[in-house]
C-alpha cells in the first residue's frame, strides 16, 4: 500500500504525523465488560460462602468444617473457572475489533490531516497482530478468575483455622474484591495501550513507513526517567525493530511496557505526488 498525497504542491521535507493515542472510551468499555463478569463472580462467591459459613459458624475451627467449606469452594471454583473460560475468547475478540477500529480510524485521520488519502484493507500482518492480542487477552481474562478464586479459597481456610467469625471473612472478601477490581483496571488500561500501539505500528509498516520519534505521554504519576528523556530528546528509531530507550540494547515500542502510555510521531517521507 502506497501513500498518495492529496495536496496540490509536492512536499520537500519529511512530515511527522500526530501521535495515535489509545481511545479512552474503548478502555472504559473493556473495563466495564471485565467488571460485569467479576461482579457476577464476586456476588456468587459472597452469597454461597456466607450461607455455608454461617451454617457452620458455631463449630468453626474444626476439621470437618474446613472440609465442608472446601467442598463448597471447589464447586464454586469449578463453576466460575468454566464460565470465565467460556466467555474469555468472545470478550477478547470483541475487544480486539474495537481496538482495530479505533486505531485505524485515528491513524487515517492523522494521515488525512497531513494530506494523505488512505483506506486500510485487511492484511495477514494485521490479522496476525490481532490474533496475538486476542490470545494474550484470553489468558489475562482467565487469570483474573484463577487468581481471585485461589486467594478466596485460601482466605476461607485461614478463617476456619483461626476461628474467625463471618463478619471478618466478609471484610476480607471485600478487600479481595478491591484487589481484583484494581487489576481489571490495570489490564484494561495496559491492553488498550499495547493493542493500539501494535496495530498502528503494523499499519504504518504496511504503508512503507520505517521511522518514528518517541513521544512521552506525561500522563503517568511515576514516569520512567528514560522514557521522559527519550521524549525530550526526540529519540528517532526504526519502527520495525524498536527503540533502545534504556541504552542496554533492549528494543521496545511505545506502550509496550506495563503502564507505559508513550506514543510516537511516525516520519512520513519518500513519496511522490
Amino acid at each position: 500500500m502506497a501513500l498518495r498525497c492529496e495536496s496540490a504542491q509536492p512536499r520537500k521535507h519529511p512530515t511527522t504525523l500526530k501521535p495515535v493515542r489509545p481511545n479512552a472510551g474503548v478502555e472504559i468499555a473493556y473495563y466495564k465488560a471485565l467488571m460485569a463478569l467479576i461482579d457476577e463472580m464476586d456476588a456468587s462467591l459472597t452469597y454461597w460462602l456466607k450461607i455455608n459459613y454461617r451454617k457452620h459458624e458455631a463449630a468453626i475451627a474444626q476439621d470437618s468444617v474446613a472440609d465442608e467449606l472446601q467442598k463448597v469452594m471447589n464447586r464454586l471454583t469449578a463453576r466460575w473457572r468454566s464460565l470465565f473460560d467460556d466467555r474469555a475468547r468472545k470478550m477478547a475478540e470483541t475487544q480486539a475489533g474495537k481496538w482495530q477500529k479505533g486505531a485505524d480510524t485515528s491513524l487515517m485521520s492523522k494521515l488525512k490531516q497531513a494530506g494523505f488519502a488512505v483506506k486500510f484493507r485487511p492484511s495477514k500482518a494485521v490479522t496476525d497482530v490481532l490474533d496475538g492480542v486476542i490470545n494474550e487477552n484470553v489468558g489475562l481474562i482467565k487469570s483474573i478468575a484463577e487468581q481471585h478464586l485461589s486467594d478466596v479459597s485460601a482466605m476461607v481456610q485461614r478463617s476456619v483455622l483461626a476461628g474467625r467469625d463471618l463478619s471478618t471473612l466478609t471484610t476480607e472478601l471485600q478487600d479481595r474484591y478491591g484487589i481484583t477490581k484494581r487489576r481489571a483496571a490495570f489490564i484494561a488500561r495496559d491492553q488498550n495501550n499495547k493493542a493500539t500501539s501494535f496495530i498502528t505500528r503494523r499499519r504504518q509498516i504496511d504503508l512503507g513507513l520505517t521511522e518514528a520519534i518517541w513521544c512521552h505521554s506525561s500522563a503517568g504519576k511515576h514516569p520512567r526517567p528514560n522514557h521522559v528523556k527519550a521524549g525530550r530528546e526526540r529519540l528517532r528509531y526504526d519502527i520495525r525493530k524498536g527503540a533502545d530507550v534504556d541504552g542496554d540494547g533492549k528494543l521496545i515500542f511505545p506502550g509496550e511496557e506495563p503502564n507505559c502510555r508513550c506514543t510516537s510521531r511516525v516520519i512520513v517521507s519518500g513519496f511522490d505526488d
